[in-house]
């Protein structure tokens, strides 16, 4: 499927596995235009149209026409002018239908999809057969088994949210207590970061990303969250050794309350974010809904690589330098301030957008709430599946050694 985007309208054409291998698609022809339409970018997607494995700006679009001319397109600064009025075939070259078989016959973006759903399924059953066979056994109350140990987590979750909500206010008015700026550090500290990234890297991208800072700042919100949460957890025992000594304290009840704390900033950078939506003219459609999975998604993935991190930061005192180096390659590998999709060559790309759960999350927002697209559908759902699954094996973990914390910190 090959989706054309012009100046608030997309045009779409639909291309089938005959017509790639047999090469007729050298000649695509689009639905009836209006006069003078621009081309500003071309997508390509594949079996889903939330699975896109391919854009091209329109400077590498017009270079892929075999005649311009014939296709009534006239290069512009702004992008690819389209100028009949009416049904308008566009006349590609052999490089485009090279490019075009070569996608085709990968799927490589399908089968990582396939492979991560099986994965799950396989993890989901070994979970289920352990969980039937502790219930079937006599014992089945005892503090490992996943039944009880999942009703240990709500009832806990229950008893604890009272102490949760405290301490989240408690440290987010004490992380202020003594600064001149207040709560403006939530707001300053994403902003002068869009900044820097904004003139750093503006040059070379900001001609092929529309509004580029509201780009970079609603990412840096989503990072800073999720990067805040996973820094936090590995020192979380350590850090809290004076409440872990003195009374008992389910462990990922801390980790939930500065989970609290990181999101009640992240509200309030929001306050940021909608204006530069209004200055930029950024149209908010019914996609953006699908902004609260992408959320969703990182939160759960927080939680349980988080809960995992907390339990081996006891053990590991360098963890806390290692998960450093990891996080700030995590960025740079995961979109922040670049579109993963358009900078990185094939196949890397599609592999970033499956494997790393991060540039999924961002990437799915941006498009929700810049270009009103749903996308990154199948590897939203396969990444809310593993994240539940890492929360279960990390409350597990910490359930099962947390006794020993205190003897070790």
């Amino acid at each position: 499927m090959v989706m054309v985007s012009s100046t608030g309208e997309e045009y779409t054409i639909c291309l089938n596995n005959t017509d790639i291998s047999s090469r007729s698609c050298k000649a695509l022809e689009l639905p009836r235009l209006p006069a003078d339409t621009l081309i500003t970018k071309v997508r390509f997607f594949g079996a889903s149209r939330t699975i896109r494995i391919m854009e091209m700006t329109y400077s590498a679009f017009y270079h892929v026409l075999e005649d311009p001319q014939a296709s009534h397109a006239v290069w512009k600064e702004e992008g690819v002018l389209l100028s009949a009025g009416s049904g308008q075939m566009l006349y590609m070259n052999d490089a485009f239908v090279d490019h075009m078989q070569e996608l085709s016959a990968s799927f490589g973006q399908e089968r990582l999809l396939l492979m991560g759903g099986l994965f799950c399924v396989l993890l989901i059953l070994l979970l289920a057969v352990t969980a039937a066979e502790d219930w079937k056994s006599e014992n089945h109350y005892d503090n490992h088994s996943p039944v009880y140990e999942f009703k240990k987590f709500a009832l806990d979750m229950k008893k604890y949210s009272q102490y949760m909500y405290y301490a989240a206010k408690t440290d987010l008015k004490a992380e202020v207590a003594n600064s001149y700026l207040n709560r403006l550090w939530w707001l300053l500290e994403p902003f002068f970061n869009m900044i820097v990234y904004v003139v750093v890297f503006g040059k070379i991208m900001g001609n092929s990303i529309e509004n580029y800072a509201t780009f970079i700042y609603s990412s840096l919100l989503m990072w800073n969250y999720f990067s805040k949460t996973l820094n936090y957890s590995v020192k979380l025992v350590r850090n809290n050794k004076d409440i872990i000594s003195k009374v008992y304290v389910p462990k990922f009840i801390l980790l939930f309350s500065n989970m609290i704390l990181n999101f009640l900033k992240l509200l309030f950078s929001l306050t940021v974010l909608i204006p530069m939506l209004i200055l930029f003219q950024v149209k908010l459609t019914w996609a953006a809904v699908w902004i609260l999975p992408a959320y969703l998604v990182l939160i759960l993935l927080s939680f349980g690589a988080g809960m995992l991190f907390l339990h081996f930061g006891v053990y590991v005192d360098d963890l806390s330098y290692a998960v450093g180096i990891l996080l700030s390659m995590l960025m740079f590998l995961s979109g922040i301030f670049y579109d993963a999709m358009t900078t990185l060559d094939a196949p890397l790309n599609g592999m970033v957008l499956v494997l790393n759960p991060v540039a999924i999350a961002v990437d799915t927002m941006r498009n929700a709430l810049l270009y009103g697209t749903v996308s990154n559908v199948p590897q939203i759902l396969l990444w809310a599946v593993i994240s539940v699954i890492l929360c279960c094996i990390g409350v597990h973990i910490v359930y099962k050694n947390e006794n020993a914390y205190v003897k070790i910190v």
